[in-house]
């Protein structure tokens, strides 16, 4: 029997972008990071790669414009949001270049906000450049395992719904025009 071999998708890259909230906030994202390498993905994350001596500015840049890097997942909570739109902190900075690059490139999909918490109106805690994106509810553990499917499929480029091919027009479109469909 002759071996069959699947061609293997291509291997997502992703930098996670967060705000050092609280250590819970930055151990949930600790996790997740483990998560995503447990599927395949490759994970940039400043506790792994940001070392001693390395200008973290720099290095934010270079994660967020590097072709490489085919997403960037910006974890977003309330800190975030509010350091973000104050341009205060690595955040702030960091937002800057985000938003520069959202705005500038085509393909804006590279960005995914991750919705880590939710004000009290109910609305996900969003820095204002992104609140006309889509989003992923990562509010709570069961939200994060309810869309991990879909933040796996959208780093791997395999949604869920696909939009089917289209058919062969009816016989009516493509019949002769000469002669009308119904008397007069």
């Amino acid at each position: 029997l002759k071996s069959r071999t699947q061609k293997q998708p291509h291997l997502p890259k992703v930098f996670i972008s967060y705000s050092w909230t609280s250590p819970g906030h930055q151990e949930r994202v600790r996790l997740w990071a483990e998560r995503l390498i447990q599927d395949g993905v490759d994970v940039v994350l400043d506790i792994y790669d940001l070392k001693e001596g390395h200008d973290k500015y720099t290095f934010m840049e270079r994660m967020v414009t590097d072709p490489k890097i085919t997403h960037v997942l910006i974890m977003c909570d309330k800190a975030y949001a509010e350091k973000a739109d104050g341009k205060k902190a690595g955040v702030g900075t960091e937002s800057q270049i985000i938003s520069r690059e959202v705005y500038e490139k085509v393909e804006q999909s590279k960005f995914i906000p991750i919705a880590c918490e939710f004000s009290d109106q109910g609305e996900p805690c969003l820095p204002v450049f992104l609140r006309a994106r889509i989003w992923i509810d990562f509010s709570s553990p069961e939200a994060a395992n309810e869309n991990w499917e879909r933040l796996i499929r959208a780093l791997y480029g395999k949604p869920a719904h696909q939009k089917p091919q289209a058919g062969k027009p009816p016989a009516y479109i493509i019949a002769d025009p000469a002669r009308p469909a119904s008397p007069i």
